[in-house]
């Protein structure tokens, strides 16, 4: 089997390609860091466990259905929230929560929106376009007069602000 210094010395060198592997996946940093810890506990016991011909491409394996995992998690996660006709966020009546949880998203609800506002215009614009009137990117840039890699980095980067936002305030 292999020795701990040679399974951390391989998860070493590969893990900014990993991590930039994740986040192509997931689209979020942070959700990405959590992929890799996961994935590095996964490959430090099976490698305690068995001998790989190709321990990086084993490791990248197991980065992938993670992260994959993460993405559809996150997908779930965000079908209950819309956005109304009046550029406010709300819970979709879909679910019926019970007050505990209805009383956490709605906080977290008022917080996102707080994010948004703090945004600049044309990102605001650029996310609500995205969230509320789901436009795709191509729609999107053409409403804003802007190129298609433009309206994909606004998105990008309002949404990771809102995230960031989001989970500095949950702590």
């Amino acid at each position: 089997m292999y020795a701990q210094a040679d399974l951390l010395n391989i998860y070493d060198k590969n893990r900014e390609d990993l991590m930039r592997f994740s986040v192509s996946i997931v689209g979020d940093f942070s959700a990405a860091e959590d992929v890799l810890q996961e994935a590095w506990m996964k490959f430090s016991r099976a490698a305690q466990k068995q001998q790989f011909d190709e321990p990086v491409a084993y490791l990248r394996t197991i980065v992938r259905t993670l992260s994959l995992d993460a993405r559809r998690r996150m997908q779930r996660e965000m079908k209950y929230v819309v956005v109304s006709d009046s550029e406010s966020l709300e819970i979709e009546d879909t679910v019926k929560p019970g007050p505990e949880q209805e009383a956490l998203a709605r906080h977290e609800l008022a917080m996102l929106q707080d994010a948004l506002k703090e945004l600049p215009d044309r990102t605001r614009q650029a996310l609500l376009l995205y969230w509320k009137d789901e436009l795709g990117l191509r729609e999107v840039a053409h409403e804003l007069d802007i190129s298609l890699g433009q309206a994909h980095a606004i998105i990008k980067d309002g949404v990771e602000f809102c995230r960031r936002r989001l989970q500095r305030q949950k702590h």
